[in-house]
C-alpha cells in the first residue's frame, strides 16, 4: 500500500491523463496566475522566477501560458519524432500542465511577508546593509523551502513525457533535456519581450 502511494506521488500519470489532467492543470494555472499577480512575482522561464517590470495582469497570464505551451510543444514534437506509439496532443498538453502543479507551492511562498519585503527592498543599498535586513534570513529559508516543489515538478515533467509519449532510454532523456532546458531558454526569450 505504501509503495503504491509513493508511486502515485512520483508519477500521478499512472492514473490521470488527457482531459482530466488538462482540467486540473488549467485550474492550477488559473490559481497560480492570480497568486503571482497578487505577490508581484513573475515566471521569467520554466525554471526562473522573480520580480519583473511589467505589473499588468495579462503579463502574468502570458508568462504562465508560455511556460506551459513551450515545453509541451517540444515534448509533443519529440514524441512524434522518436515514439512508435500514437501521440495524442491532449495527453501531452494535459500531463505537462498537470506536472507544473507543484509550482503552486513555490508561488504561495512568494506571498509571505519576508519574500514580499525582499522583492521591494532598495537595491542601491550596500551588500552589508542588504545582509543586515531582518527579513533576509527568513527569505533565504523560504526560498530553500521552494526547492522540493521545483524538484517535484521536474520529476513530474519527466514522467509526463514518459507516459504521454511512451518514450524510453536515450530518446526519453534527449527529449526531456531539450523540453526542459531548451524549453526554459525559449520561455525566457519569449517572456523577455513582455517586459520591453
Amino acid at each position: 500500500m505504501g509503495n503504491k502511494m509513493i508511486d502515485k506521488a512520483v508519477n500521478p500519470f499512472i492514473q490521470i491523463a488527457g482531459a482530466r489532467a488538462l482540467a486540473w492543470g488549467a485550474l492550477g494555472l488559473l490559481v497560480s496566475t492570480v497568486i503571482c499577480y497578487c505577490a508581484g512575482y513573475h515566471y521569467h522561464g520554466l525554471l526562473h522566477f522573480g520580480p519583473a517590470p511589467n505589473p499588468a495582469w495579462w503579463c502574468y497570464a502570458a508568462e504562465h501560458l508560455i511556460v506551459w505551451l513551450i515545453p509541451a510543444l517540444l515534448f509533443y514534437l519529440g514524441g512524434k519524432v522518436f515514439s512508435h506509439s500514437r501521440i495524442r496532443a491532449i495527453d501531452v498538453l494535459g500531463t505537462v500542465l498537470f506536472a507544473e502543479l507543484p509550482l503552486l507551492g513555490m508561488t504561495l511562498i512568494y506571498l509571505t511577508p519576508p519574500m514580499q519585503m525582499m522583492a521591494n527592498m532598495d537595491m542601491s543599498m550596500s551588500p552589508q546593509e542588504l545582509l543586515a535586513q531582518p527579513f533576509i534570513l527568513p527569505a533565504v529559508i523560504l526560498s530553500l523551502l521552494g526547492i522540493p516543489f521545483l524538484l517535484l515538478t521536474l520529476v513530474w515533467l519527466f514522467n509526463a513525457l514518459k507516459v504521454s509519449c511512451n518514450l524510453k532510454g536515450w530518446h526519453l532523456w534527449a527529449v526531456v533535456l531539450v523540453g526542459i532546458l531548451g524549453g526554459d531558454v525559449l520561455c525566457r526569450m519569449l517572456i523577455s519581450h513582455l517586459y520591453g
